[in-house]
């Protein structure tokens, strides 16, 4: 099974744009991909939650929802995002480092690593080009299982490759693939990190960027079908704790 880890029904860009979770599906199916993990973010957290509540209904079988936050909002935020997991069932936590209102201080940050870690479900970390703040936070919380969006840059491989090491030397970190300008660091991150630390995302959006763009990249590098398998879809599924 191919699951694209990482898709927006509300995106990050310039024009913050929404998806249309019809269209989402219809990009998967051209794809060649089962299912996807979706979160919206750049809105308030219950905002957020909501949008993607109501993108996955009626389509649980192809749409895993992830919850978000904005960690300004602190306890207002917390409450959401246990209504979000154990009240709706979303799987994991997306964690936008420098969303709204700049870079979230290890204070703000790190409840909800912790809090994530308490639910039991990992967390979309995009922290692009901070690898000293994300070394702070994977070793504060070892106990949350921390999914580094972008490869920890989608432009600079220097940066990927401090990432990298980072995702080498520690038990609780993967690497997401998504959006990545310079590829050959997917292959450099599955040589040295192997196959089961490595996770394909694509940062699609129907109609905007097909998923169907990354899911090339990883398929170029003619890894094998043991380490293609893992990558596409067996360590985000093993991670959302779906076995």
């Amino acid at each position: 099974m191919i699951i694209d880890s990482h898709v927006h029904i509300k995106g990050g860009d310039t024009y913050r744009r929404e998806f249309d979770p019809d269209e989402t599906v219809r990009m998967l199916d051209e794809a060649g991909i089962e299912k996807a993990c979706v979160f919206s973010i750049c809105l308030p957290t219950w905002e957020s939650n909501d949008l993607t509540r109501q993108a996955v209904l009626g389509r649980e079988d192809r749409l895993i929802p992830y919850a978000h936050v904005l960690p300004e909002e602190g306890d207002l935020a917390h409450l959401e995002l246990d209504r979000a997991v154990l009240e709706w069932g979303f799987k994991a936590l997306k964690f936008h480092a420098g969303e709204i209102q700049g870079e979230p201080s290890d204070e703000t940050a790190i409840p909800f690593l912790e809090h994530a870690a308490s639910l039991k479900i990992p967390v979309l970390l995009d922290s692009i080009h901070h690898p000293d703040q994300t070394l702070r936070w994977v070793e504060a919380v070892p106990q949350a299982n921390l999914i580094l969006a972008h490869m920890g840059s989608n432009t600079d491989p220097a940066m990927n490759d401090r990432f990298i090491n980072l995702c080498r030397t520690h038990e609780n970190v993967w690497l997401d693939t998504s959006y990545s300008l310079v590829p050959w660091k997917i292959r450099d991150a599955v040589r040295v990190c192997g196959a089961e630390k490595v996770i394909f995302g694509s940062d699609g959006g129907a109609n905007y960027y097909p998923s169907s763009i990354e899911l090339a990249k990883i398929r170029a590098y003619r890894f094998t079908e043991a380490e293609e398998r893992l990558i596409l879809g067996d360590n985000i599924w093993r991670l959302l704790g779906m076995e």
